[in-house]
């Protein structure tokens, strides 16, 4: 399936980093998928995220977010978010439901095939968005 990794540096002003903060850190890893979303014709939207917390995470930590597409609907794929520490103690995990919609009328799409064929692709998301982009 197809993938992205991340990396990422904890920030808090406290001793540790609020479940507030990952989310934002979870939208960060996200960013290639959005971003591919567009350069096919789409833009993907969330309309659903469920995570689950496994460990505290403290200032300082450095993160690891692999996300990879787990599921194609009709509307809609599934991204799932994996969080691991430098100690590669698994610290978090999300799923992801993002709708595709028209970017102009805003009412949601079929899936492009481009993406529906990155199920079966063991490929990291930044090649495919360098061979759109040359």
């Amino acid at each position: 399936m197809t993938y992205t990794e991340v990396r990422v540096t904890a920030e808090s002003n406290k001793f540790h980093v609020s479940n507030v903060q990952m989310y934002e850190y979870l939208d960060q890893a996200r960013h290639d998928w959005y971003r591919y979303c567009i350069l096919i014709g789409v833009e993907a939207v969330i309309v659903h995220i469920s995570a689950d917390f496994k460990k505290e995470i403290f200032n300082r930590d450095q993160l690891q977010i692999r996300t990879r597409l787990e599921r194609v609907g009709n509307t809609s794929f599934t991204l799932k978010q994996v969080v691991t520490n430098n100690r590669d103690e698994l610290v978090a995990s999300a799923e992801v439901v993002m709708a595709t919609i028209d970017r102009q009328v805003r009412t949601k799409v079929t899936v492009p095939n481009e993406l529906r064929l990155m199920i079966n692709q063991d490929t990291p998301l930044n090649l495919l968005i360098n061979n759109r982009d040359s």
